[in-house]
């Protein structure tokens, strides 16, 4: 069954929310949208309407845009589609203790994040550091 996962992302840095781990029911910093589709097509619709059920955490008029496909390791059928959301200021996101990290932070102390995460940290830091840059060529700054 596919998985969305939205990452919000802002100023260079991937928001994070501690939430608790499936497999090993320990609390670790992840992203903080996540939904298992029980059908086997997502499309850009799912991702909104995914993030429109967080919206009272969210207040940005951006939508997710679509970053990646990947197949979860250790399983023969799980597909991930990992969107990003672009926010352009950090007060558009309010999950309880959510904080914004950097890719690296996230690659350096790897035992305090889920192993999606630290799968796609390289990723979603890439995709930070563009939106970041887009966003301040797209304002003058």
């Amino acid at each position: 069954m596919p998985i969305i996962r939205i990452a919000p992302v802002c100023n260079g840095k991937i928001y994070v929310v501690p939430r608790r781990s499936s497999q090993t029911g320990e609390y670790l910093l992840d992203i903080p949208i996540e939904e298992q589709f029980q059908h086997a097509s997502v499309s850009e619709k799912s991702a909104q309407k995914l993030k429109e059920r967080y919206g009272s955490h969210i207040h940005t008029s951006e939508q997710p845009r679509f970053s990646v496909k990947y197949k979860l390791k250790h399983t023969d059928h799980d597909i991930v589609y990992l969107y990003i959301l672009p926010l352009k200021d950090e007060g558009e996101i309010n999950f309880c203790q959510g904080e914004f990290m950097t890719a690296e932070e996230i690659q350096t102390n790897t035992q305090s994040y889920s192993h999606h995460l630290i799968e796609e940290s390289e990723l979603l830091g890439m995709a930070a550091e563009l939106w970041q840059d887009f966003y301040h060529d797209f304002q003058g700054t």
